[in-house]
């Protein structure tokens, strides 16, 4: 018989497909450096969100959450992901990178195109993104979207969109400063990712690119702490926060402390 935890990954994907994403102009920008031009272009994004194989995510709360646990979270984080995507406008259908065929399946039923990740690593991860690049529609910009977002809002990424009219770059770093939560770029021909430690960094130096600091899309969640901060702040009826409930984590996560 199966545990409670193996029923609701057996269940999980019974989700409802997500409405087609509307395609308008941004709004405009806020939070651009003095001095940056003004010129708002109405940019159409195609996000492209990448998830690793389930059985290697979030490794590094195994302390608090057993290995279906952690899958489940997973899934939970990149469905409320998703969702505020589709209520976002300004954005294309989005495209999923992930070697994972359950992630595939999932992403199929939730109306997302998918692009294999062939390779593991940074590497992997950027040729993917890549390859996902080059089937965007055509004239559509980019935006790359960490699948690990509880607190992810059609408001917050709102403001990405907006400040994707004005900058040819824009990058929302994650708490610690280091990597690039999200990375959006107008201009499909010249994409170039380079995630991995660091990316934020690298992302920032291209030419034109600004930075948004916005906290419901910084908190990325890798660690039991920073499961610990999106836990206090998530939605409770959004699929983490019902997850976080249905698995009684949150004791668990405070004897982590």
């Amino acid at each position: 018989m199966l545990s409670r935890a193996g029923r609701d990954l057996a269940t999980a994907g019974r989700a409802v497909k997500l409405a087609p994403l509307p395609r308008v102009a941004a709004e405009p920008a806020v939070g651009l450096p003095a001095g940056h031009p003004v010129a708002i272009v109405a940019a159409v994004l195609t996000p492209l969100v990448p998830l690793k194989a389930l059985d290697a995510a979030k490794r590094r709360v195994a302390p608090a959450l057993a290995p279906v646990e952690r899958r489940l979270l997973a899934i939970a984080m990149f469905e409320d992901v998703l969702a505020a995507l589709a209520g976002t406008a300004g954005l294309a259908q989005p495209l999923v990178v992930s070697p994972d065929r359950e992630v595939w399946r999932r992403a199929d039923a939730l109306g997302c195109r998918v692009v294999e990740e062939r390779e593991p690593g940074a590497d992997g991860l950027n040729a993917s993104l890549g390859r996902a690049a080059a089937e965007a529609a055509q004239g559509d910009g980019l935006l790359v979207v960490a699948a690990d977002l509880p607190l992810a809002t059609p408001a917050g990424l709102a403001k990405v969109v907006a400040a994707a009219g004005r900058a040819p770059v824009v990058v929302v770093p994650s708490h610690d400063g280091d990597g690039s939560n999200l990375l959006a770029w107008r201009d499909r021909a010249a994409f170039r990712p380079a995630f991995g430690p660091g990316s934020a960094a690298r992302h920032l130096a291209e030419p034109g690119a600004v930075r948004l600091d916005e906290p419901g899309l910084a908190l990325d969640v890798d660690t039991p702490a920073d499961l610990r901060a999106a836990a206090a702040l998530v939605e409770p009826d959004s699929v983490t926060g019902r997850r976080l409930r249905d698995l009684r984590l949150t004791a668990r996560l405070e004897q982590h402390g």
